[in-house]
């Protein structure tokens, strides 16, 4: 069986995959056929290929990354130069898959360069994860909208252009036609999407935050810009959207629900007017620019790579997946994630891509456990003098716009600085080798490296300098702010210098710290027994790893064990009871049903929980942690909801449906109400699943009885990606969707006969409706469950304003906690689909799996310790310990002292900062340690 994987794609989701399994100790051939990694999401000329993902040099284009606009650079080039310097992790850019023979576990890949047009590789691969990415809707296809005409129309793409350069040259946004400052930009929004014309019928579900996105930084640069959007439904429905679509909203971009059939331009002004409907009434707007929301289109390569890989593709050219476990294909042995599927927005196709390495491993079995990096024993350095190496980046300080040989010069000039070498990205691995033959060659002791703003690379040059035998604690990374001096490169220069005298100062006080192995507990507890519960339980079994299901209800299931379908599949009764059936079986797996936890204590590879079943507790010992709490229904008091006996919830509709309580013969009128309980004040977020579920039963009541008559009254349809197609069937089949303005709601009253009347106006026609439905089905909000705080605390972790488990990122960290060792899955997270769940859960178990594949986990380094001889065993640290791990023992004294374990330590400081005898210390946070940096932090830069 070869372990080798081939990852064909180099975006978010190849890099993700490529990542997930190298960590695992598998081998990885990551091939592209651009010039650089990074995907649609990063755009950059084939010249620049080793140009810093910071500057203007590479463009971070369409991204949403959880409400942190500035963070794009740092997440996604912390992927790119984490991938770029994994020994384990082997890329080919220019290159693409030309052959592939043999089957699962001995597949014979050979790879052509595109450039050169000529085999260059024959690899032997085990596995193979297509992450072929996406391209963008041929919008010049739809010439009523004048683009390839007039100069002022632009792509969302093109806007990234244009807005980058604006910030960097300009004060204000300049159109292409004239460098004029354009004072008033209008988005259109499903150019290309949603359209049956351009044969593009699904939603291509990352189209609203973009432009979201674009909004905000439009606002952000030239807050008198007057932006616009018209849209047709607001599709928001990832967890903090609403937040970050509100921002666009606070900032002033208005919000015009209308489709556009036709720009046109002034030629004399070059102006661009839109007409447009509003409540009936022609209106007209002229605008400076126009941005259109181009659809998603399969990649160029994709029909020729699937047909090399001999899997099928669906009626739009995407891979054909199983909704339930997207990431298989038709042929074992090859997976396909991210655009390779179709639309996907960030965190759905990181989830994907965490699937897709764990499915691999499944295929593949153990891997051969490589280290990234073959173990260097570490100099010491006690008794040599300080010398300083200073590593300078060229990008970093080009994107400051500072003074190159000015910033060396200073460098040169600083005490105990031995050697100072400038590169053009000092995360490249050419300059990560140099470095580690300059610590060798030149006995270097202390590392800089200025200025960076991808803060994750401080670990990629830990790792670094541990390869060349220094302790990881020696290097300091000088970040400055992101564009702070822009245009002004004397302040620029001084900044760079500045920052880089600071990290060489702060350096020199730095000592090594020192690490300990701890033995990992191979044993999993996941808190949960819902479908995200059980579908971790049982990938953690199936690579052999025994697993604690603790539930709190009597059975298995969660939130949807009663539904008998939903708009993914009609099966989900069938999948729940299979995954049960599974899940009892499995004899890796343990369930605790009517169970709860009670203490939770430990550290990761090692924790030890007390759960309480009835009157009896019993201690599980485990390694990791997976919290699959689930989701709650919210009980709504609108709409006289437990005072009419025909007004039900979703849920409540979906059981009857089942037992065929409805829909009843004749022509009976059912009015489903969206939005009851989310998107308003008390519950600010979409509960995502409402909109699906409503289709659906809407769909089914049409479908039973084709004389009923059935409306939807909502405020957006929030179908993504190819849920936009069961919409259609919907309205094809005869239900009449109504939208309604969240500060003009529906009206619902009962007359003195008993009767029900539905009042709502329509904000497009201007007219006042009115229905008599016999049913009224409320569409209700997801809550997080009453125990979710309780949880968070236990389990010392946070809660977002939602009540849901906060996680690492909510983009690309959506599955794990800062902590370490513990992790979050399903609806725990915010409210998810069932496949949603299906996916994160399966990704969520492969990274649990990597810790508790290894045999020890190191412990140690930033930890406090106690100077006994000082300590008073006044209990002020016991007290203080967010995590309660301090202890007053008589080991070292008589009278008794604190003792802080180092395995257990979560480095947080907060012991040593109230210690009133200052006993205690935190390593690599000692007195001359954090001196030193006050006092360079207290000088100007700039």
């Amino acid at each position: 069986m070869q372990k080798d994987v081939l990852v064909i794609g180099g975006g978010i989701a190849g890099l993700q995959a490529a990542l997930e399994l190298a960590g695992a100790g598998y081998p990885v051939h990551l091939v592209t056929d651009e010039a650089n990694l990074g995907g649609k999401l990063v755009d950059s000329s084939e010249s620049k290929q080793s140009a810093c993902v910071w500057g203007d040099q590479v463009n971070i284009s369409a991204l949403y990354l959880g409400g942190n606009l500035h963070a794009s650079s740092t997440v996604l080039g912390s992927l790119i130069t984490r991938a770029a310097n994994n020994p384990l992790v082997h890329i080919y850019t220019s290159a693409k898959l030309v052959e592939l023979q043999g089957d699962v576990g001995h597949f014979q890949a050979t790879i052509s360069d595109t450039k050169a047009g000529k085999l260059t590789q024959k690899l032997v691969v085990g596995a193979v994860i297509l992450a072929a990415g996406f391209s963008m809707y041929d919008v010049s296809q739809k010439g009523e909208l004048g683009y390839g005409y007039y100069k002022n129309v632009v792509t969302s793409l093109e806007f990234e252009h244009l807005l980058s350069e604006s910030r960097y040259r300009s004060d204000c946004i300049r159109r292409p036609s004239d460098g004029k400052c354009a004072e008033k930009i209008a988005f259109i929004q499903c150019v290309g999407s949603r359209d049956v014309v351009s044969k593009g019928e699904y939603c291509s579900a990352i189209c609203c935050m973009f432009t979201a996105k674009e909004a905000i930084l439009a606002k952000e640069f030239a807050p008198k810009t007057d932006v616009t959007v018209y849209y047709l439904d607001l599709r928001a429905c990832g967890k903090n959207f609403d937040t970050f679509l509100s921002r666009a909203q606070e900032l002033g971009t208005k919000y015009v629900r209308t489709m556009i059939s036709e720009v046109k331009e002034d030629p004399v002004t070059e102006r661009l007017s839109i007409n447009y409907a509003a409540a009936s009434k022609p209106v007209k707007e002229e605008f400076d620019l126009v941005v259109l929301a181009a659809g998603i289109r399969p990649s160029t390569r994709l029909k020729e790579t699937a047909g090399i890989l001999q899997i099928p593709l669906n009626e739009f050219g995407f891979v054909q997946a199983d909704p339930l476990d997207p990431v298989i294909t038709k042929k074992p042995g090859i997976f396909s994630v991210g655009g390779s599927q179709g639309p996907l927005d960030v965190p759905e196709t990181m989830a994907l891509a965490s699937a897709a390495a764990a499915a691999t491993t499944k295929a593949l079995g153990k891997g051969e456990a490589r280290p990234a990096r073959k173990p260097v024993p570490e100099r010491d350095i006690s008794k040599e003098p300080v010398r300083v190496g200073v590593f300078l980046c060229k990008g970093g300080l080009a994107a400051m716009g500072a003074d190159v040989n000015a910033v060396i010069d200073a460098a040169k000039k600083q005490a105990d600085v031995t050697v100072v070498e400038c590169e053009q990205a000092v995360c490249q691995p050419e300059a990560i080798a140099k470095m580690q033959k300059l610590i060798a060659t030149q006995g270097l002791n202390r590392i800089v490296v200025a200025p960076c703003v991808l803060k994750h690379n401080l670990n990629l040059f830990q790792e670094t300098v541990q390869a060349a035998g220094l302790n990881r604690m020696l290097v300091e990374m000088a970040a400055v702010p992101v564009k702070a001096w822009e245009g002004k490169t004397d302040k620029a220069t001084s900044a760079a210098m500045q920052v880089t005298t600071r990290a060489v100062s702060d350096v020199k006080t730095y000592k090594p710290l020192k690490w300990h192995a701890e033995p990992v507990v191979s044993r999993a507890l996941v808190l949960g027994g819902g479908v995200s519960g059980m579908a971790a339980a049982l990938a953690l079994a199936d690579r052999g790893f025994g697993c604690t299901i603790v539930e709190k209800s009597s059975e298995l299931g969660g939130y949807v064990r009663d539904l008998t379908g939903c708009l993914e599949t009609e099966e989900l009764k069938q999948t729940i009871d299979k995954m049960e059936n599974q899940v009892r079986k499995n004899n890796k797996i343990e369930v605790l049903t009517n169970s709860e936890v009670v203490e939770f204590s430990g550290r990761q590879g090692h924790f030890i929980t007390t759960v309480a079943t009835g009157q009896t507790t019993q201690k599980v010992e485990h390694g990791i942690v997976i919290l699959a709490t689930g989701t709650t229904t919210y009980v709504p008091s609108e709409y006289l909801y437990g005072q009419d006996q025909r007004v039900i919830t979703g849920v409540e509709a979906m059981h009857r449906l089942a037992d065929g309580r409805i829909p009843a013969k004749g022509e009976a009128t059912y009015v489903f109400v969206q939005c009851v309980g989310s998107r308003n004040e008390e519950h600010k977020y979409c509960s995502r699943t409402c909109c699906g579920e409503t289709v659906f039963a809407a769909t089914k009541i049409k479908e039973q009885n084709p004389e009923a008559k059935v409306y939807v009254l909502s405020r957006d349809i929030r179908t993504p990606g190819y849920l936009e197609l069961k919409y259609r069937e919907a309205r094809k089949a005869g239900v009449v969707f109504i939208h309604y303005e969240e500060t003009n709601k529906p009206v619902l009253v009962k007359d003195s006969a008993g009767n029900l009347a539905m009042k709502i106006n329509d904000p497009q026609s201007g007219l006042e409706l009115n229905l008599k439905p016999d049913q009224v089905i409320l569409a209700v909000a997801q809550t997080s469950t009453p125990e979710a705080a309780q949880i968070a605390d236990l389990f010392k972790i946070q809660v977002n304003d939602d009540g849901f488990l906060s996680e690492t990122h909510s983009s690309f960290g959506t599955i794990a906690f800062p902590g370490g060792g513990i992790f979050i899955t399903g609806a725990a997270h915010g409210p998810k689909s069932v496949v949603e769940c299906l996916t994160q859960a399966k990704g969520v178990a492969g990274r649990a799996a990597r810790i508790l594949a290894q045999p020890a986990l190191m412990m140690g380094g930033t930890v406090a310790e106690v100077d006994w001889e000082k300590c008073a065993a006044c209990l002020t640290c016991v007290r203080t310990c967010p995590y309660t791990i301090p202890q007053i023992t008589r080991e070292k004294k008589e009278m008794g002292a604190a003792y802080i374990s180092p395995a257990d330590c979560r480095g947080c400081g907060m012991c040593a900062s109230e210690c009133p005898n200052k006993a205690i210390f935190v390593h690599h946070y000692q007195d001359d340690e954090v001196l030193a940096r006050v006092k360079t932090a207290l000088t100007e830069v700039g």
